[in-house]
């Protein structure tokens, strides 16, 4: 008769693990090194998704929003054919992101702007007369 035999019923642990995997056998890791592994990999997930955001940012994010007085001069400027109409695109506006021009053309066109593109005018140390 095997221990496993000998066991059935009377409440005693049998010697061999039958069914068992290998990593169930193995002894736990101890509880500083679980707490510094799901510490580094909370620290590795919010990298990436701060990366995945500036990323995001980068490419399609664009200036806020100008007020709406601005938009309205801007709208009669297109109506009495003195302006060109913009065409919108996707971009994501950023708060404090904004143009300082007071010319409401200049200020609708740089809302169709992403960031990626804004360093050919405020890149590199140049600087425009707007600022």
């Amino acid at each position: 008769m095997t221990t496993y035999e000998q066991g059935v019923g009377t409440g005693a642990v049998a010697d061999d693990t039958i069914g068992l995997a290998e990593e169930e056998c193995a002894p736990k890791k101890p509880l500083w090194w679980r707490i510094l592994k799901g510490t580094l990999i909370g620290v590795g997930v919010t990298i990436v998704l701060l990366v995945v955001t500036g990323v995001l940012l980068y490419n399609f994010g664009s200036m806020w929003l100008p007020d709406p007085q601005m938009k309205a001069e801007y709208g009669q400027l297109v109506a009495a054919g003195q302006a060109p109409a913009i065409e919108k695109r996707f971009t994501i506006p950023i708060p404090g992101c904004k143009c300082h021009s007071k010319d409401p053309v200049q200020t609708m066109q740089h809302t169709t702007y992403r960031i990626s593109e804004c360093n050919s005018c405020h890149g590199g140390g140049a600087t425009m007369s707007a600022r």
